[in-house]
């Protein structure tokens, strides 16, 4: 068992069948100074748990064109408060991860490291477990799952870009898909969802995988018409 991990730098040495647990004592030690990635699926979950939109949630707490959760002045997250995550059934992969980072091969697969813990983190790794069993206890499936359909999505996007750009050098083709107050509108997926005409939030209540899908679809849509 240790509390501080290991010294080295990350390796990407695990996979999901590997021993590892870890123990949560809520010391927030790990709520500061970072930079907390932001996907839509991420964005949507956030928006709900918080009874807001999308817009809003980008507008409030991101930055960086709406990929990164915004600090505090003191470098805490926006969402830490006295008693822990103010947000923690709906925290973004990156937090469910900790302390593991991960990364995809080039088949897909995906592989795990254990990130040096901070020397006041009180937080327990151990062997009583899997890094599968870990993931599982940490709701992480649908994040994985959502971080896979957009990031293909995104390299469609990527991809027509540079093709239109390509054949005409003046043109970049890129109309809703242009930089602005986000990275690119159709991130917001409540924003995205009004333009394209479907049910908007505060209609009745609707499953996130059905607006997800529909979400998806516009983009494709959008794409195909570039």
């Amino acid at each position: 068992m240790d509390q501080a991990g290991p010294a080295t730098a990350l390796v990407f040495n695990l996979k999901r069948d590997s021993p590892f647990s870890f123990k949560c004592q809520v010391c927030s030690v790990c709520c500061s100074n970072k930079a907390i990635r932001l996907g839509p699926y991420e964005a949507l979950r956030l928006a709900r748990s918080l009874k807001i939109s999308t817009t809003e949630l980008y507008r409030i707490y991101a930055e960086e064109g709406g990929t990164v959760l915004r600090n505090k002045p003191d470098g805490s997250c926006i969402f830490l408060n006295s008693r822990g995550c103010g947000v923690h059934p709906d925290r973004p992969l990156v937090c469910r991860l900790f302390p593991l980072g991960q990364i995809s091969d080039g088949q897909g697969a995906d592989k795990f490291g254990l990130m040096p813990l901070h020397p006041d983190c009180l937080g327990l790794v151990d062997t009583d477990g899997t890094v599968g069993s870990y993931l599982e206890s940490q709701g992480a499936a649908a994040y994985f799952q959502y971080d896979r359909v957009y990031s293909a999505l995104y390299k469609r996007i990527r991809e027509k870009l540079a093709g239109l750009q390509a054949a005409d050098p003046e043109e970049d083709g890129r109309g809703a898909f242009a930089p602005g107050g986000l990275l690119s509108r159709w991130l917001d997926i409540d924003a995205a969802a009004a333009a394209y005409g479907l049910p908007h939030k505060s209609e009745k209540p609707q499953d996130l995988s059905e607006l997800i899908r529909l979400h998806i679809r516009a983009m494709e849509d959008r794409i195909g018409r570039l």
